[in-house]
């Protein structure tokens, strides 16, 4: 039936039609059930009849209007679609302004959580089992390489070729390690958003050529044989870098990972013990036990030393290499990397290399058992014997391992010695 007071037309509403109406009253669509045309007169001379759209409806008995727009902002194509779709909310027990409010907050919430949003949420969310480190490497990757690209754009309006754009022009510029990086940062977002709703499916793990990316499997460089190691620690014994130097050479006598070395601290060290305690760096979202190295009576000499001028608070608490351009906080890495290859520029030295040199050589020409080699460089091991030599520690072992080791880098640097002295 058609609305109160409507013009009951024996064809369809047409534009010509509307155009020509200009008499108040109600317009039946003919097409739409419900759907009219409200033609008002203006109450200012001279100016067109306002023609606004409607749509009569019932919902739970009670007969209801939901106004549609105005006439032409509204076209007659538009009203009808805007009905049919009103019409089903009806039909779903649903007040067509009711549903018309959620789809304007929902678009609004969706502007609103834009890639930026979602990255931010996904970094704090996952901070707790992050360390510094990886958080540090992720921001840099979203602020240099993904954000200016996407982040302002709405979550779920991110599509493959936005990506694709990203990690072609990383790919172009051959920084592999950070396309790797980046890719893996946008399918965790976009994980991220799936699992709440945000996003129907996410984009970023389809298996398209622009999203393989070649690993090159790299080493750090080390010294593999003992009589260049010796000639090594001669020129290393030239080095007065002050605390820097003092931590290439305890990297050189200790197995442990360059970062997790300039952080030493002095509450975690034991002089008397002749120990130093500390949560490796690498797993420590994983397992907040501390790891034991032991220190060779080599290393306490040189700790002892720093010892005497060390800067530390009111409890005793301090950083044991302390930088010399930024009081407070201590040595950068890098710092040993220039060191080391100022020192023998011929050989493409690392820092991290270290660790292989001690791992080949302790095996190689001290006979030390590779399960305590493992131990010593802190390296997690699978099984069950792996957790059962983890809860071990095997320190005992380890202890005469470092002290065998010291000792032998001291009969490698005196046969350098005699060498160039011959």
């Amino acid at each position: 039936m058609p609305p109160d007071n409507a013009v009951v037309f024996k064809r369809k509403l047409s534009d010509a039609l509307i155009r020509s109406l200009t008499e108040p009253g109600k317009h039946a669509d003919g097409e739409v059930p419900g759907l009219y045309l409200e033609v008002r007169a203006s109450s200012k001379v001279g100016k067109s009849p306002s023609k606004v759209w409607r749509l009569k409806y019932r919902l739970h008995g009670k007969e209801n209007r939901f106004s549609i727009g105005a006439y032409p902002d509204i076209s007659l194509k538009e009203a009808r679609d805007i009905a049919r779709g009103a019409r089903r909310d009806v039909a779903n027990h649903t007040a067509p302004l009711k549903a018309k409010t959620a789809k304007i907050e929902a678009q609004l919430l969706n502007e609103e959580r834009t890639f930026a949003y979602v990255a931010e949420q996904w970094l704090a969310f996952k901070s707790a089992e992050l360390v510094t480190k990886s958080i540090s490497g992720f921001t840099g990757a979203l602020n240099n390489h993904i954000l200016p690209a996407i982040g302002k754009k709405p979550i779920s309006e991110i599509k493959l070729e936005h990506i694709t754009t990203i990690i072609t022009e990383l790919r172009r510029q051959r920084t592999m390690a950070m396309a790797r990086r980046v890719r893996t940062i946008i399918r965790a977002v976009l994980g991220f958003a799936e699992g709440r709703g945000w996003v129907e499916r996410n984009v970023a793990l389809s298996n398209i050529e622009e999203l393989k990316i070649r690993h090159i499997v790299t080493s750090n460089p080390a010294i593999e044989r003992p009589s260049d190691l010796g000639r090594f620690l001669l020129r290393l014994d030239d080095c007065n870098d002050g605390s820097v130097a003092t931590a290439m050479r305890l990297l050189v006598m200790l197995p442990v990972r360059p970062g997790e070395l300039v952080q030493m601290r002095w509450e975690d060290v034991d002089l008397v013990g002749a120990d130093w305690r500390y949560v490796v760096s690498k797993t420590k979202h994983l397992d907040k036990s501390k790891h034991i190295v032991p220190l060779p009576e080599q290393a306490l000499v040189l700790l002892r030393e720093l010892h005497k001028t060390r800067v530390v608070d009111e409890e005793g608490k301090g950083w044991v290499f302390v930088s010399p351009v930024y009081p407070g906080r201590p040595i950068n890495p890098t710092s040993m990397l220039k060191s080391f290859q100022r020192i023998w520029p011929e050989y493409n030295i690392t820092a991290h290399g270290f660790r292989a040199t001690y791992r080949t050589i302790a095996h190689e020409h001290l006979g030390i058992d590779p399960i305590v080699l493992e131990l010593s460089l802190s390296h997690r091991m699978p099984g069950a014997l792996g957790a059962v030599y983890a809860r071990a520690q095997l320190l005992a072992q380890r202890r005469e391992a470092a002290q065998r080791w010291a000792d032998y880098l001291d009969h490698l640097r005196q046969n350098a010695w005699r060498v160039t002295t011959d």
